[in-house]
């Protein structure tokens, strides 16, 4: 035996049942402030890790994706009990946390965890996969451009460098594990999920970047984890609101979906996610998160992966639909997941814990599953050290990581060499500053924004003035509305054209700004877009020029305000990442 392998039989030998539970369940963490509810999921739920997300509090009146998690016909075991619960208003506004007070409060969750009698460290996740899905935005950190932007510029050395960069950021903060990358080959161009989170659709391509990128998050000290297996890049619905089919067979499958995540799994990606998704050329009855013969039989026997698996977040509609929260986590365990991803209210976390102890207790799951996840998971956390180093970041380095010149100079370069002129056939730009230009500008989200000078809601409209002021500034709601519609067209009469935003992003349901596009054009107006989306309602056939950055993070919305202007251009190498858009 290794002293790896012997140093954590001898913790697993002094576990109870209740820290062995616990380690396979990964809660968020939304913000940075400590409350009872908070502290407890580390003390009392035993909880093997933190995921950090964007939002304000924690708190049990959050619902997610408008649903409530918890089960009302849960069965309560004679030693049940609930965590302290948060009744703050989920829609108050956040805060910014500079990378320094992250990392001091990083810090403190390890020194609680590590005060436990189990002595276990947490494994901190985040999302940081670029455009809008980055869940770690304040002080100034760099945000890179999308998966499907590093394959326009079509340079796996600099996919790599920016793996490597964004690790480096993210790990001398106290993260341990990222979300990232994601593997799905997006063949469908409607897909409302994945789009630009995809390297593209070709799966040769998308192999060649995963494993750059997993390369270099884990030479940067971060666990990479390969999402969403077996592959959601056909699907024309989201999981977070419904079951989908994927229609592949397995010849379909092993030349297209599972491509990336062979390479991955070669490159040596510590964790795979599970997608919320229906095989049935595999399994027709489960999806895969549910699924034994696609986590064990096919991960596991065929692919040979021997890292560990993580669920997607339990509670999205694709499940709790049809399988109650605490059944759902106790199905995914028996079929092979690791740890459990639970984005879900305060109240429902003590469920989820006590539906996987009751069915280890009744042999549901057989204690030789429960103990072979717990042992992946201490694996991991040994061979990243965190036993030693977990709960001592230090705060001054990790400020002088996030802006390291060569950092911020590197983000620069990889946003101008992502740029891509889609169409500008009246040879509008670069603009005039003689021209009155209306620029409208989409709301960012504020929950994604740093709130800070870096990065906030008003960075386009901010950069466009740093190049002239003959224009006309208003914002719209991300999906413009009626009253939005009416003042832009109203506006749109004193100026001689229009520089809008059309940004996409998942998780507005009610589309971008492509209806807002086709009525200042019934209007007669002169309109140029800027997206970060190289499909249809992102280059919408109506505008008169579309420049496609392929992401919304900070110096891509900047940049692209420069293009407009001439005073960068675009890189010759850099091409449409996709055959179908």
């Amino acid at each position: 035996m290794s002293k790896r392998e012997d140093f954590v039989a001898k913790k697993m030998e002094s576990m109870t049942l209740e820290e062995k539970v616990g380690q396979l369940l990964t809660f968020t963490w939304r913000g940075a402030i400590l409350t009872p509810s908070s502290i407890e999921q580390i003390t009392k739920l035993h909880a093997g890790g933190l995921c950090l997300e964007p939002y304000a509090h924690e708190t049990f009146k959050n619902l997610y994706w408008g649903n409530t998690q918890y089960d009302k016909n849960f069965q309560k075991p004679a030693d049940y009990f609930n965590i302290a619960l948060t009744y703050f208003e989920p829609q108050n506004y956040g805060i910014s946390v500079t990378p320094e007070e992250m990392t001091e409060a990083l810090n403190k969750v390890q020194k609680i965890a590590m005060d436990r009698p189990s002595g276990i460290p947490l494994h901190i996740t985040i999302d940081f996969e670029g455009d809008f899905k980055n869940d770690y935005t304040s002080g100034g950190i760099r945000q890179f451009i999308s998966n499907m932007g590093l394959t326009a510029i079509g340079d796996p050395k600099l996919t790599y460098k920016v793996g490597l960069t964004i690790a480096k950021q993210l790990s001398a903060m106290g993260v341990t594990q990222m979300y990232s990358p994601v593997c799905d080959v997006n063949i469908n161009p409607n897909n409302p999920e994945i789009g630009i989170r995809s390297f593209g659709d070709d799966p040769k391509i998308c192999a060649e970047h995963v494993t750059a990128i997993v390369k270099g998050y884990q030479d940067g000290g971060i666990a990479a984890t390969a999402k969403h297996y077996p592959g959601r890049g056909d699907s024309a619905t989201d999981a977070h609101d419904v079951l989908d089919h994927c229609p592949g067979d397995k010849q379909r499958m092993n030349e297209v979906e599972l491509v990336p995540f062979k390479a991955a799994i070669d490159a040596g990606a510590k964790c795979v996610m599970t997608a919320h998704t229906v095989y049935p050329a595999y399994d027709p009855d489960y999806p895969a998160t549910l699924s034994k013969k696609i986590l064990t039989d096919l991960l596991r026997g065929e692919l040979g992966f021997d890292g560990v698996i993580v669920s997607d977040a339990i509670g999205m509609a694709a499940i709790l639909k049809k399988w109650p929260l605490p059944k759902a986590c106790a199905m995914a365990i028996k079929a092979g997941v690791d740890t459990i991803l639970l984005k879900a209210d305060d109240e429902s976390r003590a469920q989820c814990f006590f539906g996987i102890k009751m069915a280890v207790e009744s042999g549901e799951i057989p204690m030789e599953r429960l103990n072979d996840a717990v042992r992946r998971l201490l694996l991991m956390k040994y061979d990243q050290g965190l036993f030693e180093k977990a709960g001592k970041g230090d705060p001054k380095k990790t400020t002088a990581v996030a802006r390291n010149k060569e950092v911020i100079d590197f983000s620069w370069e990889v946003a101008r060499k992502a740029l891509l002129v889609v169409r500008d056939d009246q040879k509008i730009l670069p603009l005039s500053k003689d021209k009155k230009i209306l620029v409208i500008e989409q709301c960012y989200f504020y929950e994604f924004c740093g709130k800070d000078m870096y990065s906030h809601p008003h960075m386009f409209c901010e950069q466009m003035t740093k190049h002239s002021t003959n224009l006309i500034l208003d914002d719209t709601k991300f999906h413009a509305s009626d009253d939005d519609l009416a003042e832009a067209l109203e506006l749109a009469k004193q100026a001689d054209l229009v520089v809008m935003t059309n940004w996409n992003a998942r998780i507005e349901k009610n589309g971008n700004n492509q209806h807002l596009v086709k009525a200042l054009k019934e209007a007669g107006h002169t309109v140029v877009v800027v997206t970060n989306w190289p499909y249809a309602i992102g280059v919408t056939e109506e505008a008169d020029a579309v420049v496609c950055n392929f992401s919304a993070s900070p110096d891509s919305i900047r940049i692209s305000a420069d293009l407009l202007f001439g005073t960068v251009k675009t890189c010759p190498t850099t091409k449409m990442p996709v055959s179908n858009n």
